[in-house]
């Protein structure tokens, strides 16, 4: 029987996508699997609908389309719509005019350490300013998102996040499971036009590691979404309980790709006392309305990582 096609990431560039005198060249590129074909459309605020023609290309990103934005296109949320078979996937991207909002600039951004164990924290930090009319100053209490894009691949996750402190200034850590490239965004809003920083290559290292998996199960319980599970691992001629390791949650918006899971910020450790099952976990967030949720383990020097499945928000 022939696999299903599925649309696993979606990307549009430049980002952000700002008008001015001239014309915005988009390249909006999909990763697919199993299809031989993709179609798709674009979709304004004002509600236009721009049709898409995507041609194949070379992988990660294996079709491409073009289109080109003109001074006077709607400023808003956009939207990609693409379609493979009967799999549909949503990406949406904003659109600002100059002139009217500040623009946020990233000063700076880096990653540290620039090589770690696979499974390891890096701590990733930056500078954001505001621009207008010329001049410039710390950008305070604004959020910021931090993207990750693994090597070889098509498309970014939202893996961690923080918010700027009076001078501009903001921190995070995130867990390395592959070598890529990370970044930073600032999201445009009603008084703001968003940036992304430059990109930090960082570099996941690892001995040969054991194997591991991950039992996952969520319902919901009130006003909560309550995720559990077990972690097991096989450090030697049998599978284990690993306790005392961090389990992290990530949820994929309905109509988003089948790759966008992005951080909830949640994440726990599993037990390390083997009377109450060894390697269990469990944790609470808040509840979506439609959407997949899945949990992510992303290993140490000496234990691979491990996705769970993908489970419908209950």
């Amino acid at each position: 029987m022939q696999p299903s096609p599925d649309i696993v990431a979606i990307q549009v560039t430049p980002q952000p996508v700002v008008l001015d005198t001239g014309e915005v060249a988009l390249r909006i590129e999909v990763s697919t699997a199993n299809a031989t074909r993709l179609r798709g459309r674009l979709l304004s605020p004002d509600g236009t609908r721009v049709p898409l023609e995507f041609a194949a290309q070379p992988p990660p990103c294996d079709w491409l389309a073009t289109h080109t934005l003109r001074p006077a296109d709607a400023e808003g949320t956009w939207q990609v719509e693409a379609r493979a078979g009967r799999a549909t996937a949503v990406h949406e991207f904003d659109v600002d005019r100059r002139g009217a909002k500040a623009e946020a600039r990233f000063e700076s951004f880096d990653a540290q350490p620039r090589q770690v164990p696979r499974g390891d924290l890096i701590r990733l930090v930056g500078r954001l300013e505001l621009v207008k009319n010329g001049a410039s100053g710390p950008a305070a209490g604004l959020p910021v998102v931090i993207a990750f894009q693994e090597q070889e691949t098509c498309g970014r996750r939202e893996l961690a996040d923080a918010v700027t402190d009076d001078l501009g200034r903001f921190a995070a850590q995130a867990p390395v499971m592959e070598s890529g490239d990370w970044r930073a965004e600032v999201r445009s809003g009603p008084e703001v036009i968003g940036a992304v920083s430059a990109a930090v290559f960082v570099e996941a290292t690892a001995e040969q590691r054991y194997a591991t998996r991950l039992d996952y199960a969520v319902r919901r319980a009130g006003g909560s979404t309550v995720h559990s599970g077990r972690l097991r691992g096989k450090p030697g001629a049998s599978w284990e309980g690993l306790g005392n390791q961090r389990i992290w949650v990530f949820y994929r918006k309905p109509g988003a790709p089948s790759g966008a899971f992005n951080s909830v910020d949640k994440s726990t450790l599993t037990r390390d006392n083997p009377v109450l099952s060894k390697g269990r976990f469990e944790l609470r967030t808040g509840t979506k309305s439609g959407g997949a949720w899945r949990v992510q383990y992303f290993g140490t020097n000496l234990a691979a990582g491990v996705v769970s499945d993908a489970k419908p928000a209950p």
